[in-house]
């Protein structure tokens, strides 16, 4: 497992280099069949990350390389190349590069890169995550003396989302406050203990969550649906995510 972390690096900072390139000069975006926005930074990644990956010989799927069928994959590699393309267009930093790797419909392997700061974060099932950013450092304050911080999108804030916060969470947080950020940079935040919660209620696919999840829950944090209470699913027969809530590890 820890080759494949080490690989799965290397295609996070070489892809991440890629991103870059495309980043330090004007670029076209183009609109794909949902809607969503896709720059030649986020193919040129894919590609970068599926040779990285191919000596392993496991299945690939990417957000711009999906199969027609992964039903019969097992464990394959799950892989957002640019994860925050709406933070990269507006050049904001907050995008990053997300690889998890997919055991019988859990993430079990998670790596995230963020090119802009060079922060990592990695982890794996049943091993304390690793990583940050670095030259990272925190306020001088404790976990216990900061105010319980709740996590929102920076470009898909939702209603739901507010109403999720006023009804459920600050009930018991009355003094909460609200931060927005973009991308898997949300989950970093809580595997670092920066914040507590992220509350999601927009469009998200699997390949968004996946390797934060690994890495979240590797810290004992836990990321669940809002309709139930269960963990996210993973090799579903469609890859949209239902609405969920990310809570950092409680040791």
């Amino acid at each position: 497992m820890e080759k494949l972390i080490d690989l799965a690096i290397e295609a996070a900072r070489l892809a991440g280099e890629a991103i870059m390139e495309v980043y330090a000069q004007p670029f076209e975006v183009y609109t794909k069949d949902d809607d969503s926005p896709v720059t030649q930074a986020d193919l040129r990644a894919s590609r970068i990350i599926k040779e990285v990956l191919k000596p392993t010989g496991l299945p690939f799927v990417s957000e711009e390389d999906l199969p027609e069928d992964r039903s019969g994959f097992g464990r394959y590699w799950l892989v957002d190349p640019l994860d925050g393309t709406a933070e990269f267009v507006k050049r904001n930093g907050e995008f990053t590069v997300n690889i998890a790797l997919i055991d019988h419909k859990r993430p079990v392997l998670g790596v995230i890169y963020a090119p802009v700061t060079g922060g990592l974060w990695y982890g794996r099932y049943g091993k304390v995550p690793q990583g940050g950013l670095p030259a990272a450092g925190d306020d001088g304050r404790g976990l216990d003396e900061r105010p319980f911080t709740v996590l929102v999108s920076r470009s898909h804030r939702t209603p739901e989302v507010d109403a999720y916060i006023d009804n459920v969470l600050r009930p018991e947080h009355p003094d909460l406050v609200i931060d927005s950020q973009g991308s898997s940079l949300k989950f970093a935040r809580l595997v670092e203990g920066t914040a507590d919660v992220y509350v999601c209620y927009s469009k998200t696919k699997e390949w968004d969550t996946a390797a934060a999840d690994a890495i979240l829950t590797a810290a004992g944090g836990r990321v669940l649906r809002i309709s139930d209470g269960l963990p996210l699913e993973y090799d579903k027969e469609e890859y949209p995510n239902p609405p969920f809530v990310a809570w950092r590890g409680r040791s």
